[in-house]
């Protein structure tokens, strides 16, 4: 490096917190203690539910902490923006059932598609159309609808 310019460079000192390698988490008395514990145990699904739903700590923190919270443990906490703290634990429990509510509503749509998959199987197995016009109806190529329709375990007249 060139030493004239080293005047101009500043040399500070940076601690670097890593949150896996906390084991106490009561020495942060800020938004930290809530981002690094959930940080933590962002992987394992059970140990963040505990967490949020049994530690007194979640009842108040501040919208900016759930924001990080959001964003850097992946996150969909809905949150009102104009308040000073949320109830991460409503939040969390309104989180998940707002998952099952969605989950529900693609089993029901995928069991839909099923269904209609099933009835244009059927309709091309008792010969009311083509395999040809089965595979267009369920957009497919005839070789992956002919693929599927026998997996289903429904015969193809043609094949029979």
């Amino acid at each position: 490096m060139d030493e004239r310019i080293l005047p101009f460079i500043n040399d500070y000192r940076i601690n670097l917190l890593n949150p896996l390698e906390i084991t106490d988490f009561s020495k942060f008395e800020t938004g930290l203690r809530p981002l690094f514990e959930l940080l933590k145990n962002a992987s394992d699904e059970e140990k963040l539910n505990d967490l949020i739903t049994n530690d007194e700590t979640f009842t108040r923190v501040d919208v900016e902490t759930v924001a990080a919270i959001n964003l850097f443990v992946g996150t969909d906490i809905k949150y009102d923006e104009k308040e000073e703290v949320v109830n991460m634990c409503k939040a969390w429990d309104d989180h998940k059932k707002r998952g099952i509510q969605e989950g529900m509503q693609r089993g029901m749509q995928q069991g839909m598609q099923q269904g209609r998959l099933f009835e244009i199987y059927l309709s091309v197995q008792e010969g009311d159309y083509s395999a040809k016009r089965g595979a267009e109806k369920a957009e497919m190529s005839l070789d992956e609808f002919e693929k599927a329709m026998s997996k289903a375990g429904y015969k193809i007249p043609e094949l029979v």
